[in-house]
Protein backbone atom coordinates (compact mmCIF):
# COMPACT_ATOMS: atom_id res chain seq x y z
CA UNK A 1 0.00 0.00 0.00
CA UNK A 2 1.46 3.32 -1.25
CA UNK A 3 0.36 6.67 1.06
CA UNK A 4 0.76 9.70 -0.75
CA UNK A 5 0.06 12.79 1.72
CA UNK A 6 -3.33 11.66 2.85
CA UNK A 7 -3.99 9.61 0.12
CA UNK A 8 -4.14 5.80 0.89
CA UNK A 9 -3.90 4.02 -2.47
CA UNK A 10 -4.77 0.34 -2.74
CA UNK A 11 -2.89 -2.75 -1.56
CA UNK A 12 -2.05 -3.21 -5.32
CA UNK A 13 -0.93 -0.14 -6.33
CA UNK A 14 2.98 1.10 -5.69
CA UNK A 15 4.30 4.36 -6.65
CA UNK A 16 7.79 4.68 -7.59
CA UNK A 17 9.76 7.56 -5.39
CA UNK A 18 9.51 9.84 -8.48
CA UNK A 19 5.75 9.06 -9.42
CA UNK A 20 5.00 9.56 -5.89
CA UNK A 21 6.83 13.18 -6.26
CA UNK A 22 4.76 13.12 -9.39
CA UNK A 23 1.65 13.11 -7.38
CA UNK A 24 2.49 15.11 -4.55
CA UNK A 25 3.16 18.25 -6.80
CA UNK A 26 0.18 17.89 -8.57
CA UNK A 27 -2.28 20.57 -7.79
CA UNK A 28 -4.53 19.41 -4.94
CA UNK A 29 -7.72 19.48 -7.44
CA UNK A 30 -6.22 17.35 -9.53
CA UNK A 31 -4.73 14.44 -7.05
CA UNK A 32 -8.68 13.58 -5.77
CA UNK A 33 -9.12 12.78 -9.90
CA UNK A 34 -5.71 11.02 -10.29
CA UNK A 35 -6.66 8.96 -7.17
CA UNK A 36 -9.76 8.13 -8.11
CA UNK A 37 -8.74 7.38 -11.72
CA UNK A 38 -5.73 4.87 -10.08
CA UNK A 39 -8.00 3.52 -7.23
CA UNK A 40 -10.38 2.20 -10.09
CA UNK A 41 -7.84 1.12 -12.94
CA UNK A 42 -6.37 -0.82 -9.77
CA UNK A 43 -9.53 -2.95 -9.44
CA UNK A 44 -8.64 -5.02 -12.85
CA UNK A 45 -5.00 -3.15 -14.23
CA UNK A 46 -4.91 -5.71 -17.54
CA UNK A 47 -4.57 -4.22 -20.62
CA UNK A 48 -7.85 -3.69 -22.70
CA UNK A 49 -10.10 -5.14 -23.89
CA UNK A 50 -10.15 -7.40 -20.75
CA UNK A 51 -9.31 -4.58 -17.71
CA UNK A 52 -9.06 -1.02 -17.34
CA UNK A 53 -5.17 -0.43 -19.22
CA UNK A 54 -4.35 1.06 -22.48
CA UNK A 55 -1.45 -0.89 -23.99
CA UNK A 56 1.78 1.11 -24.71
CA UNK A 57 3.93 0.32 -27.80
CA UNK A 58 7.45 0.84 -29.28
CA UNK A 59 9.87 1.43 -26.16
CA UNK A 60 7.11 1.24 -23.78
CA UNK A 61 5.85 -2.01 -25.10
CA UNK A 62 4.84 -4.12 -21.87
CA UNK A 63 3.37 -0.99 -19.93
CA UNK A 64 -0.61 0.66 -19.68
CA UNK A 65 -1.16 3.85 -19.14
CA UNK A 66 -4.06 5.67 -17.75
CA UNK A 67 -5.53 8.95 -19.52
CA UNK A 68 -7.54 11.51 -18.14
CA UNK A 69 -8.47 13.38 -20.72
CA UNK A 70 -10.72 15.68 -19.13
CA UNK A 71 -6.99 17.07 -17.27
CA UNK A 72 -4.15 16.25 -19.68
CA UNK A 73 -3.29 13.57 -17.21
CA UNK A 74 -1.23 10.61 -18.06
CA UNK A 75 -0.28 7.69 -15.78
CA UNK A 76 2.01 4.80 -16.93
CA UNK A 77 2.33 1.99 -15.05
CA UNK A 78 3.38 -1.87 -15.55
CA UNK A 79 1.75 -5.18 -13.96
CA UNK A 80 3.80 -7.32 -11.72
CA UNK A 81 2.71 -10.71 -12.20
CA UNK A 82 1.04 -11.87 -9.00
CA UNK A 83 -2.19 -13.07 -7.31
CA UNK A 84 -3.62 -9.32 -7.48
CA UNK A 85 -1.70 -7.98 -10.62
CA UNK A 86 0.14 -5.52 -8.67
CA UNK A 87 0.29 -2.14 -10.62
CA UNK A 88 3.72 -0.32 -10.57
CA UNK A 89 3.76 3.23 -11.19
CA UNK A 90 6.00 4.55 -13.29
CA UNK A 91 5.05 8.13 -13.77
CA UNK A 92 2.61 10.65 -13.68
CA UNK A 93 2.52 13.84 -15.91
CA UNK A 94 0.62 16.05 -17.53
CA UNK A 95 0.46 15.84 -21.34
CA UNK A 96 2.69 18.01 -22.91
CA UNK A 97 2.90 16.05 -26.44
CA UNK A 98 5.26 13.06 -25.76
CA UNK A 99 6.95 14.72 -23.06
CA UNK A 100 5.10 12.30 -20.59
CA UNK A 101 6.25 9.22 -22.56
CA UNK A 102 9.74 10.10 -23.03
CA UNK A 103 10.24 10.79 -19.51
CA UNK A 104 8.48 7.04 -18.53
CA UNK A 105 11.24 5.68 -20.94
CA UNK A 106 14.40 7.55 -19.19
CA UNK A 107 12.59 6.66 -15.90
CA UNK A 108 12.83 2.66 -16.86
Amino acid sequence: MSKSNRFTFPDNVELTDDAQEDFLSLDHSLQIPVFKAICKVSANPQPQPNGYGKPLSGRLSGYCKIKLRDYGVRIIYNLVPTDSNNMNIIIIGMRNDDAVYEEATKRL
